[in-house]
């Protein structure tokens, strides 16, 4: 009876960790899109939102929207209106949250994972989030 108490606890914890594994970001129920343009305006002020730009192209403009502002900081990401970009991202209507940006002479920048979750957020030890969760060593808040 003990090892098959064992068994099953053990495959719920195997189902809960693919379960977790598998979970998509709410972003990814969106349609991915590939567009390409000129920067029009950037805002990436801190203290001012979700850091975004404007693409232009065909005389459309788009908003979209980078992330985690230290994230952009960290990667020295910095893209400048004129520039030309190409960038992935979900539609939304109210733009693109991007996956990855690339910027003539800015940089490159993936935003996202596969699965539509932030790389700043620390999702599953995967991001660079410095959060307070559960860690391996020893002490803790006091």
């Amino acid at each position: 009876m003990k090892g098959v108490i064992t068994m099953v606890a053990a495959l719920s914890v195997a189902a809960g960790a693919w379960a977790a594994e598998e979970q998509r970001s709410p972003f990814a129920s969106n349609p991915v899109v590939e567009v390409k343009g000129k920067v029009a305006r950037v805002q990436v002020s801190p203290g001012e939102g979700t850091p975004f730009f404007e693409l232009e192209e065909q005389g459309k403009t788009t908003k979209v929207y980078l992330g985690s502002m230290r994230y952009l900081m960290q990667n020295n990401f910095n893209p400048k209106a004129g520039s030309a970009a190409s960038v992935k991202g979900y539609q939304t209507a109210e733009g693109i949250v991007a996956i990855q940006v690339d910027v003539e002479g800015g940089g490159s920048l993936k935003l996202r994972d596969a699965l539509g979750w932030p790389l700043w957020a620390g999702r599953q030890g995967q991001g660079q989030g410095k959060g307070w969760g559960g860690g391996k060593g020893k002490g803790g808040r006091r």
